[in-house]
């Protein structure tokens, strides 16, 4: 099983290597933190004290209700809960919310938990059609994750230099996942993900990803890219919240550029995708003022010298009206199905390389 948790949707497959890829079972479900956020917020109606307990899930819709609620009424989170806020806990008090590891015994005290990765609900809708998730080989689930502020620089920063470092021991991006026990403490989120996933899962193979890594990897899966897949390759996911560009060669990834998708701008965007897959873009760029940051394991050599673009998330339509030729990956034919296949890929390389 395979779970893509996004800003608005989480997408689900089923892989069964008896079964023909048509025949998968597929969901595209409402993504967590909204559903989370309007149970908050009928909770704040109903009381003024809010202790909020759990796990580290996406933030997003969820995050802004609870801020918005914590300037009149009193909130109190758990250290792995506030994760969700933000990922400096600092930041977490300074908008008005309490931390403690306990609530303190208060009358009219309404308590809250957080989890965006109950299989329960699932599993009860899969009843239904005879299907049992004690039956999976193994199960993966992919979602963003900042990163915690470390050594003093900014999470984005922290993202990025956990992903070089890994891309240097091994470039494909298969090896941007994390089997059970292997998740950096310094991605909470990912880890709460991955805790969770193997407590209701304990006797199968699980696996954690961040999305846009995820995204990539399921791009290879499709049929066109995957016949050009051991030439030169511009690969992007535009998400809702995050845009990545990937540069790979002979289906190593030789760069990578990280943006906030809100301040991507068409031609602009193009423009610098140029000099990015000609080695020429810095992190220190005006244009990357505003985003995550950028890397080189090899200089690209040329957006002319690509033998495909190929952009794929919510916001792929990013670079229409820009003159670049591009494609839209769909795995399977189904564009949503894109995360979910390249977790179904790192499971795959991941439990035969252990």
């Amino acid at each position: 099983m395979a779970i893509d948790i996004g800003a608005g949707t989480q997408d689900i497959l089923l892989y069964d290597s008896a079964k023909k890829l048509e025949n998968y079972i597929k969901l595209v479900l409402p993504s967590p933190s909204p559903l989370l956020a309007a149970q908050v917020k009928r909770l704040g109606e109903q009381s003024r004290d809010i202790f909020i307990t759990g796990h580290t899930v996406g933030g997003g819709a969820l995050s802004h209700m609870i801020k918005a609620l914590a300037r009149d009424h009193r909130i109190i989170m758990t250290p792995s809960a506030a994760y969700t806020i933000r990922n400096n806990l600092d930041d977490v008090i300074a908008s008005g919310i309490e931390i403690r590891e306990r609530m303190p015994p208060a009358e009219g005290t309404a308590s809250f938990n957080l989890d965006e990765l109950d299989l329960s609900p699932l599993q009860r809708l899969l009843d239904s059609i005879d299907e049992d998730l004690k039956d999976l080989d193994a199960a993966a689930v992919a979602m963003q994750d900042h990163g915690a502020y470390e050594s003093g620089q900014s999470n984005r920063k922290t993202r990025l230099s956990y992903m070089k470092s890994r891309l240097e021991e091994n470039p494909s991006p298969l090896a941007l996942s994390y089997l059970y026990g292997e998740v950096p403490e310094v991605f909470p989120r990912m880890a709460s993900a991955a805790e969770r996933l193997h407590e209701q899962l304990p006797g199968q193979q699980t696996l954690a990803m961040d999305t846009a890594p995820a995204a990539i990897a399921g791009c290879l899966t499709d049929k066109r890219v995957m016949e050009r897949a051991s030439g030169k390759l511009l690969l992007i996911n535009a998400g809702n919240g995050h845009t990545l560009a990937c540069v790979l060669d002979g289906g190593s990834i030789i760069a990578i550029l990280e943006h906030h998708t809100r301040e991507l701008e068409a031609i602009s965007f193009a423009s610098y995708l140029e000099a990015f897959c000609c080695g020429q873009a810095r992190d220190e760029d005006a244009f990357m003022a505003s985003g995550h940051g950028l890397f080189y394991l090899e200089e690209p050599s040329g957006i002319e010298n690509l033998d495909l673009i190929a952009v794929t998330g919510p916001n792929r339509e990013i670079l229409e009206g820009t003159g670049l030729d591009f494609y839209y990956p769909a795995p399977g034919g189904d564009m949503m199905m894109t995360g979910p296949m390249g977790l179904v890929e790192a499971v795959r390389y991941r439990t035969a390389a252990s």
